[in-house]
């Protein structure tokens, strides 16, 4: 609780953070602000339940997992949108457009490798490579044993391995 005084301040300071993590998992630029809202709607609410245990940013990782997976549960049509909402990749000026595309179609194909996982792979994946966040800080939000939280993570970078492998030898071919 040391970096804010306030709950301005803690929504200010983590809102983007959170909101990358949720547009990460549904895909969806106006779904994530939804859920994202969602997220901090209940963190406000249970603030007086927050004891400590974690930091901050662990606390808020949860409660929007929870929200993404309560969304998840409920959503009956849920389509794989991949790639007309979500851009990961920093867009500075290219200067060679062909260098864009590739990297855009690479990103692509990490996204769509990824999205095809086990969705227990994808929330490790998603929550250390993109968000970054400590083996122990995975353990927390997923609730889950140290040595789960390393397992799956192995499991889904091995399975990531041999997509992108495939999707690359594909694309050799043509």
């Amino acid at each position: 609780m040391s970096n804010w005084h306030s709950l301005e301040d803690l929504y200010k300071l983590h809102y983007t953070e959170i909101f990358r993590y949720l547009l990460r998992r549904v895909r969806h630029k106006e779904i994530a602000q939804d859920l994202t809202q969602d997220t901090f709607l209940k963190a406000f609410n249970g603030l007086s339940t927050f004891k400590g245990n974690s930091s901050v940013k662990t606390w808020l990782y949860t409660i929007a997992h929870n929200t993404f997976i309560n969304w998840y549960r409920k959503e009956t049509k849920y389509k794989q949108d991949l790639f007309e909402h979500i851009d990961l990749i920093d867009e500075n000026f290219y200067k060679n457009p062909a260098v864009f595309l590739e990297k855009k179609i690479t990103q692509q194909n990490i996204l769509h490798a990824i999205h095809a996982l086990k969705v227990d792979y994808q929330h490790v994946i998603i929550l250390r490579e993109f968000q970054q966040l400590s083996y122990g800080e995975i353990a927390e939000v997923l609730d889950w044993k140290l040595s789960k939280v390393k397992t799956n993570l192995h499991r889904a970078k091995l399975e990531l391995r041999k997509s992108l492998s495939k999707v690359e030898g594909d694309r050799n071919e043509m």
